[in-house]
């Protein structure tokens, strides 16, 4: 069924909020009762309902917006966000009262049971006014429970008022106009529960069963300011969860490497991007949209060995002149997986670029190309010293 994402006039804060909060208005329209915490039992089934977890608030000077019932549910951003078929993104983490996050230098943090994170995907009919019109798809929650983390799809339904559990995922397709005004339709796939595990599963020794893990809640993706509003106005994220009792172990910010901020790509394309910073670009690109799966210890990385984490040192392993191990039909005819000067005879490339089915990539999580992205890559590809691969 086509979507017919009917305005709304409201920014994606506004209307994640508006959404949620509704649901458990009372008959008057005074919103989330914010005498009431934050409600979330890792002992109980998942509720059917989001708004079952009381996660927003409403506030009687600017109606519904992304203000959270209490200091413990944060909004944060990533230096480097995951592409998703150009749907617009809000995040959140809530972690319960007195409990914190351990620091870890270089993968995601080890957080406690009953910690959620909270994302939403919307989408506006031009992306180029991207408030205007904003309609919510789905809320993805990411649940600490006892034995691990948990996925979990929410789907909104077509008043906006609620999204409902949906373990079966969903599918919409979706017209939409791009940031560069080209008219696009997403196939929009809402992933199974089960289907997340292609992307957020780990093996943390090779004989070891594959574990759910976050993938964006790692120091690198979250050493960025973010403005909080308020009293707080406009602070580093690490610091707000550090000085909130919600994370531990932390060091200066200041020495914290941050991945790079990809924000000007959004903005002006390749052209914003240096041409000194084009490989910290590009590898922190590759890093939060592929290293999930391109990894030592996860499966895809196992079996093709192409590891695309921003601190794979070794060449041959990035794809440098690498025929592909389990590329399949994925290849586009090509032989290698970077041809060094070469872009448009590089798999990894054609993969990203491509629109086929069993050959674009990522495996899930867009059905059209990333415009901007695919031309970085492109570009990173093109100024690295031409090598024949062939003769190696």
């Amino acid at each position: 069924m086509r979507s017919s994402l009917r305005p709304l006039g409201a920014t994606l804060a506004a209307l994640a909020v508006a959404a949620v909060a509704g649901c458990g208005a009372d008959d008057a329209g005074g919103g989330v009762d914010l005498s009431q915490p934050v409600h979330v039992d890792v002992t109980a089934p998942p509720p059917t309902k989001l708004s079952a977890y009381n996660l927003f608030a409403w506030d009687p000077a600017t109606g519904y917006t992304f203000n959270p019932t209490d200091e413990r549910v944060v909004p944060y951003d990533l230096n480097a966000p995951l592409f998703s078929d150009y749907a617009l993104k809000q995040r959140a983490v809530y972690l319960p009262p007195g409990a914190a996050a351990s620091y870890d230098p270089e993968l995601a943090f080890e957080f406690p049971v009953g910690t959620v994170l909270l994302k939403n995907f919307a989408f506006a009919p031009d992306l180029r006014a991207p408030t205007v019109g904003t309609r919510l798809i789905e809320t993805r929650l990411l649940v600490r429970y006892p034995d691990g983390w948990q996925p979990l799809p929410y789907v909104w339904n077509a008043d906006q008022t609620d999204a409902e559990l949906a373990p079966a995922g969903a599918f919409e397709v979706i017209d939409f106009v791009d940031d560069a005004g080209q008219a696009r339709t997403a196939n929009y796939l809402v992933p199974q529960k089960n289907q997340c595990e292609t992307c957020h599963a780990r093996k943390p020794t090779p004989t070891a069963s594959p574990a759910i893990v976050p993938i964006g809640m790692k120091a690198r993706h979250l050493n960025r300011s973010y403005a909080y509003g308020g009293a707080v106005g406009t602070t580093n994220q690490l610091e707000r969860l550090a000085a909130l009792g919600m994370l531990t172990g932390a060091p200066a910010t200041a020495t914290i490497p941050a991945a790079y901020d990809l924000r000007p790509l959004d903005t002006g394309g390749v052209a914003a991007i240096p041409p000194a910073e084009l490989d910290a670009a590009a590898r922190s690109y590759l890093d939060i949209n592929c290293a999930h799966c391109h990894d030592p210890n996860a499966v895809q990385g196992i079996t093709s060995q192409l590891f695309l984490g921003h601190d794979n040192t070794d060449l041959f392993r990035l794809g440098y002149c690498k025929r592909p191990g389990s590329a399949g039909a994925g290849t586009g005819g090509f032989e290698f997986d970077i041809v060094p000067g070469d872009p448009d005879t590089s798999i990894l490339y054609f993969r990203l670029s491509t629109e086929t089915v069993g050959a674009m990539m990522p495996l899930l999580g867009r059905s059209v190309t990333h415009a901007k992205g695919a031309a970085l890559i492109h570009a990173w590809i093109a100024a690295m010293p031409p090598v024949d691969c062939t003769t190696m």
